[in-house]
């Protein structure tokens, strides 16, 4: 193992793993955040684990890091990567704070720009489409909502470390600490990460996406030319995403009048078991399978449905929190996802939201995971192994792809 990647939810760690892939490295993702790093297979150059961190709190986010780190620092890992979110939510300075305690290092490089997504850092502030992040639509994000828009103040939420915000046309300089690094365009992560490597600075480093596709170049880890998968002329979508982006491109295919639209209400999804003990859950399943098995494109969406009761005045009426909700959406959409499955549904299987996803691999006690090829930007096929049979599994972040993403996509598989 020559790179280990940490992230905090299972789509950031595919769409960072992939990077890797696509520059010829063996690669592999492992769900189990306390999985022994010094039992990952030898042929296994890039190894990424996903921590499940981002919701946690903070100290424990911080302890988990801290453990990891320190394995790999006693198996002499040669480089650390700390992968972040490209919107800068979850427990970010926690996690890297933790990360430069535990790996001895005087520094770690942070360069959270991801240019190819519209994710910029100017002067130490960071943008989304030209908008500061404390002032975009990651500000109202139910579960992590992002309120600086300074990278600085936002890392400081969790880390007393000093932090020093460095400007395009500044040296990297030797300050102890968290280094964050303005980039505009991917010419300028490129130009600073060969800085770096000049300066023999790239031990400890973080970022999203963005930073790991530079990394994939200037580190030579090629080792098998890129896998190709048969996929089932079947397409299933589980959107469990609530980031407007994902909510556009859903409207967006549904209009398209290509796929064919099953909306599940919150006194569905938020049914403990509504799918594998309910008769009418049970119903529902078969019609899907049975759209499935003539090769039709399906979209199961849990998002609130206009006129309807939302999942969140729902769970109010049950006594749950909003945690109980983000906690039950996930299990409910595994016990699906595993239904069709055991009813023989062969389908090119795509989910959206990493809770989602999660939900799903843990439902079929998958802990692993192979990267195969990036679709678009953020939007990974994988294969997961289900019963023998390789499962062509499509993930993508929430925040992600244009409006016609789905249709766009629907034109590459085909």
């Amino acid at each position: 193992m020559e790179l280990l990647i940490l992230a905090d939810d299972l789509t950031g760690a595919l769409d960072t793993g992939i990077q890797f892939v696509a520059a010829g490295a063996s690669t592999r993702v492992v769900l189990d955040p306390h999985y022994d790093l010094g039992q990952v297979d030898p042929d296994v150059q890039v190894l990424v684990v996903d921590t499940e961190s981002r919701h946690i709190a903070q100290e424990d986010a911080a302890d988990l890091i801290r453990h990891i780190v320190r394995q790999a620092v006693e198996l002499s890992v040669s480089c650390i990567y700390k992968k972040t979110d490209s919107a800068l939510r979850g427990n970010v300075g926690a996690e890297l704070g933790a990360a430069l305690e535990a790996s001895g290092a005087d520094q770690l490089h942070f360069i959270p720009a991801y240019p190819k997504t519209k994710r910029t850092t100017k002067n130490g502030i960071h943008y989304i489409d030209g908008i500061p992040v404390g002032k975009s639509v990651f500000r109202n994000d139910p579960f992590n909502p992002v309120l600086s828009s300074r990278v600085a103040n936002v890392l400081s939420e969790g880390s007393g470390l000093p932090m020093v915000s460095v400007k395009k046309e500044e040296q990297a300089g030797d300050f102890p600490g968290i280094q964050i690094y303005d980039a505009e365009t991917d010419a300028d992560i490129l130009k600073r990460s060969r800085e770096l490597q000049a300066k023999g600075k790239l031990f400890l480093l973080a970022g999203c996406a963005g930073f790991a596709s530079v990394l994939s170049e200037l580190m030579d880890l090629r080792s098998k030319p890129a896998e190709t998968l048969e996929l089932p002329g079947a397409f299933l979508m589980a959107c469990g995403s609530v980031n407007p982006i994902t909510r556009e491109q859903v409207k967006e295919a549904v209009e398209s009048g290509r796929f064919r639209y099953f909306p599940i209400p919150p006194e569905e999804s938020l049914t403990p078991h509504w799918f594998t003990a309910e008769e009418k859950g049970q119903a529902q399943v078969r019609e899907w399978a049975d759209y499935l098995a003539r090769g039709e494109k399906c979209i199961l969406d849990t998002n609130d449905i206009p006129g309807r009761i939302t999942a969140y005045a729902y769970a109010q009426q049950q006594g749950w929190t909003l945690e109980d909700v983000r906690h039950q959406i996930p299990v409910a959409m595994g016990e699906a996802l595993r239904a069709l499955l055991e009813k023989g549904v062969e389908a090119t299987l795509m989910v959206t939201g990493g809770d989602v996803l999660m939900g799903f691999m843990r439902e079929m006690e998958i802990c692993e995971i192979e990267p195969v090829q990036e679709l678009f930007t953020g939007t990974v096929l994988s294969y997961v192994r289900i019963n023998g049979k390789k499962q062509p599994l499509i993930s993508k972040s929430g925040g992600f792809g244009s409006p016609d993403l789905l249709l766009q996509l629907l034109e590459k598989l085909s």
